[in-house]
C-alpha cells in the first residue's frame, strides 16, 4: 500500500473480499499508514481500513453526493452496483472537475469570499513530529510552512509517508524524539493564488495538480487564507 500511495500519489485505496467478486468491505485512506512504521511490513489492509462513511450508486445525483460528501466531511465515496461490486470511486475533485467544464459561471464569485482565514501554519524549524501531531489530532491533510510571515512551502501527510515518518518512529523508551524538521520534508514551491482571482481560477488548480486545497496570499507572498476542496464544492452547491 505504501508503493501506491508514494508512485500514484492516490489518497484513498478501496478494499474489496476478494478479486472474483469485488465486493467492497472498506477503505484505506492515506492518514490510516501514518499510524503505521516504515519498519513494520507484516500487516493488511484490513488491519487498518475504515469502514465508508458513504457509499454511492451510478445513478445518483451528483448535487446531491456532494452534498452527502460535504455534510459528513468526507472526500471520496466508492461508487458500487445492488451486488456491492466496486465498480470505482468518486471524489470531491470529480467533481469539481465536472463544474470546471460543465459550470464555470457558478464559480465565478473571488477567491475572498470563500477562503478560511484562520490557518494553522508550521515553521520550518517544527519538528515533524508536531506536523504528524497536528494531523492526526486536527484531520489535516497538509499544513502551510510559514516563515517570518511568507509561505514558503508545504508539509502534507504524502510527504511523512515517503519518507517512513509515521508514529511508531517518533517514539522511544525515552520518549518522543525530535526527528527531522519541517524544512527537509516540505515541498515547495506551495500553489498559490491572489484573493481577488475568481474561485474558478482555484478550482483549475487543484484539477490540473491533483492537490487538495490552494493557499491565498497578497502581492509579498504572507499567508492570507486557504481554499480546499470542500470550499469549491460547497460554493457550487450554493451559487444561483
Amino acid at each position: 500500500m505504501r508503493r501506491i500511495i508514494r508512485e500514484y500519489y492516490v489518497r484513498v485505496i478501496p478494499v474489496v473480499a476478494d478479486e472474483k467478486t469485488l465486493k467492497l468491505i472498506g477503505v484505506v485512506r492515506r492518514g490510516n499508514l501514518l499510524y503505521i512504521s516504515s519498519t513494520r511490513t507484516e500487516f493488511t489492509a484490513r488491519d487498518i481500513m475504515d469502514e465508508p462513511k458513504i457509499v454511492a450508486r451510478p445513478s445518483d445525483d451528483a448535487r446531491e453526493l456532494a452534498d452527502r460528501l460535504i455534510e459528513t466531511d468526507e472526500w471520496y465515496a466508492p461508487v458500487v452496483d445492488d451486488a456491492g461490486k466496486l465498480l470505482g470511486l468518486v471524489g470531491l475533485e470529480n467533481i469539481i472537475g465536472y463544474v470546471v467544464n460543465h459550470e464555470p459561471e457558478k464559480l465565478m464569485k473571488p477567491v475572498e469570499e470563500f477562503m478560511e482565514r484562520n490557518v494553522v501554519y508550521v515553521e520550518p524549524t517544527t519538528p515533524v513530529y508536531k506536523v504528524w501531531q497536528v494531523m492526526m489530532s486536527k484531520r489535516f491533510a497538509a499544513l502551510p510552512v510559514v516563515s517570518e510571515g511568507k509561505l514558503i512551502g508545504v508539509i502534507a501527510e504524502h510527504d511523512l509517508i515517503v519518507r517512513g515518518f509515521a508514529r511508531p518512529d517518533f517514539e522511544s523508551p525515552s520518549g518522543i524524539r525530535r526527528g527531522p524538521l519541517v524544512r527537509e520534508l516540505m515541498s515547495t514551491p506551495p500553489v498559490t493564488v491572489l484573493p481577488t482571482v475568481p474561485l474558478l481560477s482555484a478550482a483549475r488548480l487543484i484539477v490540473e495538480r491533483y492537490i487538495g486545497r490552494v493557499y491565498v496570499v497578497d502581492d509579498d507572498e504572507s499567508l492570507l487564507g486557504v481554499v480546499d476542496r470542500s470550499d469549491i464544492v460547497r460554493a457550487w452547491l450554493t451559487a444561483r
